[in-house]
């Protein structure tokens, strides 16, 4: 079973906004089963990509130096869990900075099949559909530094 939580980095500017898509897949699709949503993944995954979002974010603008937890969920309008076809678009938007922390507020969309992406350039005006605080920690204390620029460049596509 492999767990993609970011398929793909579509833009990025360090320390100020991450743009991505993630798409379920079949275990995902199949985790909620046993509770009668078959075809349904969960939207606690869904709040994951964006954490792992964040990750990504922290972690290519310290060039790979700092990574950062998840410190608290100040609010989140869920979605209903993805369903086969469907993609998940999330648009993070740091909106405070601090020496040990970040807060980032989110734009959530479901992305039918065949529906494009939302153009790079579409900000969080407006209602923001959650916000959130990462601690930041030090990379090496818990990954491979090249492992993750590898991954990186696979989920940038260079």
């Amino acid at each position: 079973m492999r767990w993609r939580l970011v398929d793909k980095a579509i833009s990025f500017t360090p320390w100020e906004a991450i743009a991505i898509i993630k798409a379920g897949s079949l275990e995902e699709y199949s985790l909620l089963e046993r509770w009668g949503e078959r075809g349904l993944a969960p939207a606690s995954l869904l709040l994951e990509s964006c954490v792992q979002a964040a990750r990504w974010l922290v972690e290519t603008s310290s060039s790979f130096s700092l990574t950062c937890d998840l410190q608290e969920v100040g609010f989140w309008h869920a979605m209903e869990g993805l369903r086969p076809g469907e993609r998940y678009w999330v648009f993070l938007r740091v909106v405070e900075r601090g020496n040990e922390s970040l807060t980032l507020s989110l734009r959530q969309k479901r992305l039918l099949p065949g529906q494009g992406v939302p153009e790079p350039d579409f900000r969080c005006d407006g209602e923001a559909d959650g916000m959130f605080s990462v601690s930041l920690t030090h990379l090496a204390a818990r990954y491979l530094p090249r492992d993750r620029e590898c991954l990186w460049q696979e989920i940038r596509h260079e």
